[in-house]
């Protein structure tokens, strides 16, 4: 049965933000030329990215298990809670913001979908009110393994999260916003599809 609620989605990374929050995450905790080291030292996976021989969600579990692998679970849950709460904010896009907020002050169900790290985003989510799906990290044995619990929340990953929790039929109109291929599926499901006009 189709409802009269509006539902509106957006991907975070770039959308929302201006840039990537994972980059942003590591310098402000381990320092820029710690990150640089990383960047050396993971070449061969960043690099393969750009020519396309690396899978980027490969090269993504590499960078995780770099920084926090064996890490204590509630260690990196309080830093990544500190970024939510402090920092995030601070890169969102004014025009992204303002129209968030729109979707929120009009009542419409909101739901931030990203292939960031949910650990970095849920406190935000939480204290706007609106909800999120994202990829979510591996713990064992109280620790961070730096693998993914689950799939990275990208492309036809973001729709198929998002049909286990709703029936996009039930809502109309659908609002989506992206701004890469990563987000093409989800934008495919909306009346309203907007890539790129948050900037």
């Amino acid at each position: 049965m189709q409802s009269d609620r509006a539902l509106a989605l957006f991907d975070l990374d770039g959308t929302l933000t201006r840039r990537d929050t994972l980059s942003d995450l590591l310098v402000r905790q381990f320092g820029v030329s710690r990150c640089l080291a990383a960047g050396v030292r993971l070449s061969p996976w960043l690099l393969g990215v750009l020519v396309g021989r690396v899978h980027r969600d490969t090269a993504k579990v590499y960078v995780l298990r770099h920084f926090f692998a064996n890490m204590p679970a509630t260690d990196f849950e309080a830093l990544a809670r500190h970024y939510a709460l402090n920092h995030l904010e601070k890169l969102l896009r004014p025009k992204a913001w303002a129209q968030l907020d729109w979707h929120r002050q009009q009542g419409h169900r909101v739901i931030v979908i990203s292939a960031s790290i949910a650990d970095w985003i849920r406190p935000w989510t939480e204290r706007l009110g609106i909800e999120l799906l994202a990829t979510e990290l591996e713990r064992r044995h109280g620790r961070i393994t730096g693998d993914l619990a689950g799939e990275n929340c990208r492309g036809e990953a973001k729709v198929r999260r998002l049909k286990e929790i709703l029936n996009p039929d039930a809502y109309q109109p659908i609002h989506a916003y992206g701004d890469t291929s990563g987000d093409t599926a989800m934008l495919a499901l909306a009346d309203h599809p907007v890539y790129r006009g948050l900037r």
